[in-house]
């Protein structure tokens, strides 16, 4: 797939006699939508027959035009008469900083860490297995850093709910094993037996977050099972 692809569709659209700006609309990102998500494109505009708005996923960087190209903050307007070539749209594309992948807000309904007996506490504390725990992993694949709150949802109303904060750099992941988030004073964050519920919100980027439930017992870990789940995204 590349946009030349797609300006010869638009030309193939006019031929037909479909000229209608809203129609062209429709159709482009119907067909086209998911490729220019892709190109960190989140949707395409007929301005008119000859005028294509581009809303880019990202912030304007460096002001490199082609012809026939005008950037703007976060979109681009092609005249596709003008245009040299259809890869001048992916140069004027590198111009732009990249918003990242997923989204901005995440959820994981179904969280619960059952407490460890004391076997098990002994078995892990000398390093005798991998006990029974949940993980979160956060992905960014932006060209920017990004702070996230961590909010932790009980069930029961008798227990407070609570947040903390963490950054994720950008082009990197990070992974916490929500057994070992402690605060202040070295105390578990996060109850155990507990129902509860988790909440990702990134400030300035789109992320991915991923949730991931281990349940063992015996010595070693000898009986697991073990559960991944990608999070919900409310948008």
């Amino acid at each position: 797939m590349t946009f030349q692809i797609i300006i010869a569709t638009i030309r193939e659209y006019k031929q037909a006699g479909i000229s209608e700006k809203e129609i062209l609309t429709t159709l482009l990102n119907e067909t086209f939508g998911d490729w220019l998500s892709s190109q960190g494109v989140s949707h395409l505009e007929m301005v008119n027959e000859n005028r294509l708005c581009l809303n880019v996923i990202g912030q304007l960087k460096e002001h490199n035009p082609s012809k026939g190209i005008e950037l703007y903050s976060r979109f681009m307007v092609i005249s596709i008469e003008e245009i040299e070539d259809s890869d001048s749209i992916l140069y004027a594309l590198k111009s732009y900083s990249s918003d990242g992948d997923g989204a901005y807000v995440w959820i994981i309904p179904d969280g619960y860490m059952p407490k460890l007996t004391f076997e098990e506490q002994d078995w892990e504390q000398y390093g005798g297995g991998y006990f029974s725990h949940e993980s979160i992993c956060i992905s960014n694949t932006a060209d920017i850093n990004t702070s996230c709150k961590l909010e932790v949802l009980y069930e029961d109303p008798a227990m407070e709910n609570f947040s903390c904060h963490f950054d994720v750099p950008a082009h990197r992941s990070v992974h916490y094993r929500l057994d070992k988030l402690i605060d202040a004073n070295g105390e578990p964050l996060i109850a155990k037996d507990a129902p509860v519920s988790y909440k990702v919100t990134s400030k300035d980027a789109r992320i991915v977050v991923q949730g991931s439930r281990i349940l063992t017992s015996g010595e070693d870990s000898r009986f697991a099972s073990f559960g991944t789940v990608m999070a919900w995204c409310p948008q």
